[in-house]
């Protein structure tokens, strides 16, 4: 089999090119961050909305657990026709009858103020106020997975877009040497057996190149739905950086996610709440007593008016409902039991997720290391192979073989730094720490602010 040596290229200035597509990725006139992607999202995206309504709706419940405690006062009006005559209106004064009619009107106001309502008053405004608590917290979980989700499928979509440019960079270099070795093939000095390896690695690498583009259809198509858009998005800026410190310690780091996980919170609400539900069971078998009153003018078939009024207290006490009450009680203090329970399940699977995020963090790290390492070992490989692919010492298999490692290498490497960003974003939200402020779009070149090493893309 012949072999070229001197000026001819082959395929180590694949890498060249790679370095150089990634390091001046071209930039549009208008692009989106990852910050103004989380801007939009958490303004824009419907499911977030919609907790924010829910949020609204218990703000109105406390107001109506407030209301029940005052006075209400209502219009009454009626008419009434009676078979037989009627008195008008009560009796004045002693041996003073007022009339009587068949058909009677009345209009005034009622008066209803609740005195004692065995606790149930109090209980109410305390379950709408724990509600209200548990409803905040769960936007505040959704408002981080949001935010994780945006995080993540923008760095999905930038890793792939650099996969594609190294993948189009690596086919431009197979173009070229194809061409090379049809040349060498008709001079005789290349088998046709070299030139089919070549057409089939870059058949596969032209295939390579669709399904990454697919790829990053889908992220881009995720993330136009994640921002609550309907149509495309304008392209991406890049790099990526996350901008809050990481905890130096599993232990840290549980410590910090059981202060403030927004789950545990709302656990913890809803377990309040139930409480206050079991309060409002055991207020119906107390005495209710209210404050009633009446103002109202009465009229018959001469239309003349007659005032009349009354006010006083009024209590019930239950006696006997079938134990009604009675099971509503065991009910509630079920529900508490179970409530009290999630709440400790709540913190058990909180220790779990941060324990896995923080070793994720690690490995993730320490794999982008030795992707870089992997990486550097593949170049060299291939620029070994290529001298004596040159020399006449070495065969296209074993050229295209340290080709294909390097490729897969680059991959690997593009993978990690992708990883590596996401399990701290993981990280961050496993502690109930993401928010819009823990990114950033980073200038190119920059390291980020992360304790925990680099962070970027």
């Amino acid at each position: 089999m012949g072999r070229q040596t001197g000026n001819r290229r082959v395929l180590l200035p694949s890498m060249v090119l790679l370095a150089a597509a990634l390091a001046n990725p071209a930039r549009g006139a208008d692009t989106l961050t990852l910050p103004g992607a989380i801007e939009r999202a958490l303004s824009s995206n419907p499911v977030l909305r919609s907790r924010a309504v829910e949020v609204e709706k218990h703000e109105l419940e406390q107001a109506i657990a407030r209301g029940a405690r005052l006075p209400q006062v209502d219009l009454i009006a009626g008419y009434t026709r009676y078979r037989h005559p009627t008195l008008v209106t009560p009796i004045r004064q002693p041996g003073a009858f007022p009339p009587f009619d068949r058909d009677i009107a009345n209009v005034g106001a009622a008066l209803a103020l609740p005195l004692y309502a065995g606790g149930k008053l109090v209980a109410g405004e305390s379950l709408a106020a724990h509600t209200h608590e548990a409803s905040r917290e769960a936007l505040r979980a959704a408002g981080q997975d949001l935010i994780f989700n945006v995080m993540s499928t923008y760095t999905k979509a930038l890793h792939l877009r650099d996969l594609q440019r190294a993948a189009a960079s690596r086919i431009r270099t197979l173009e070229t040497e194809e061409k090379n070795t049809a040349s060498r093939l008709g001079e005789g000095r290349a088998s046709r057996l070299e030139l089919m390896r070549l057409q089939t690695q870059l058949s596969q690498s032209r295939h390579d190149v669709l399904s990454i583009a697919q790829a990053e259809n889908d992220a881009l198509s995720l993330l136009a739905a994640l921002l609550g858009e309907a149509g495309a998005l304008p392209p991406l800026a890049d790099p990526v950086a996350l901008n809050a410190a990481l905890p130096g310690s599993q232990d840290e780091a549980i410590a910090a996610a059981l202060a403030q996980h927004p789950e545990l919170g709302k656990a913890q609400a809803l377990g309040q709440a139930a409480a206050d539900k079991l309060d409002i069971a055991r207020g119906d078998l107390r005495p209710q007593v209210n404050l009633v009153g009446r103002l109202q003018q009465t009229a018959g078939d001469d239309l003349r008016l007659y005032d009349s009024s009354h006010v006083g207290v009024q209590m019930a006490l239950p006696l006997f409902d079938g134990a009604v009450r009675k099971r509503r009680i065991d009910q509630a203090s079920l529900e508490w039991q179970q409530s009290r329970l999630a709440l400790e399940d709540a913190a058990n699977q909180l220790r779990s997720e941060v324990r896995q995020a923080y070793g994720a963090v690690e490995e993730a790290r320490s794999r982008r290391a030795v992707s870089r390492q992997a990486e550097r070992e593949a170049q060299e490989a291939l620029r070994i192979e290529t001298l004596r692919y040159e020399q006449g010492e070495g065969s296209i298999t074993d050229l295209l073989s340290a080709e294909t490692a390097l490729w897969s290498a680059v991959v690997s490497r593009l993978q990690a730094g992708y990883d590596d960003i996401v399990t701290q974003a993981r990280l961050l939200r496993a502690i109930g720490g993401l928010s819009a402020a823990s990114v950033q779009q980073a200038s190119a070149g920059s390291r980020p602010a992360s304790s925990q090493g680099e962070g970027r893309l």
